[in-house]
């Protein structure tokens, strides 16, 4: 079960092929950041920016970047949740991340993981 699904469809009077491709509407995720009692829904744009700053420049040439997002929200579709912390967001990127570049993993936790807990830090990588 893949987030994009793709259709090949057949002009009626030309007969040349057109493919269209979609993306399952997450609007019905919500990331809920635990530590400042707020939550907000998911956003594509907010997550692809946070992972092209973990990567470097030779990096981003080799990665298909819609790949990868693609299946971060195929794991989050899988988990049948409707609100995710935000710590188990952070916990499924890095797992995605990790086969793909080390060095990219431990940037995105450097940014994005939990500010100054070294014990959350430390339980996140153990968990990758």
């Amino acid at each position: 079960m893949g987030t994009q699904t793709w259709r090949r469809k057949e002009c009626q009077k030309c007969h040349s092929s057109i493919t269209t491709y979609e993306k399952a509407d997450l609007s019905w995720l919500y990331i809920k950041n635990k530590s400042q009692s707020t939550s907000e829904k998911y956003n594509r744009s907010i997550l692809t920016k946070s992972i092209l700053l973990s990567f470097d420049d030779p990096e981003l040439e080799a990665i298909n970047i819609e790949n990868v997002l693609d299946t971060i929200e195929q794991k989050i579709v899988s988990m049948h949740k409707t609100t995710l912390t935000k710590n188990e967001l952070i916990k499924i990127v890095l797992n995605t991340l990790a086969p793909i570049s080390a060095n990219a993993t431990i940037k995105y936790l450097a940014n994005f993981g939990p500010n100054n807990n070294l014990r959350q830090i430390n339980k996140l990588i153990k968990s990758i």
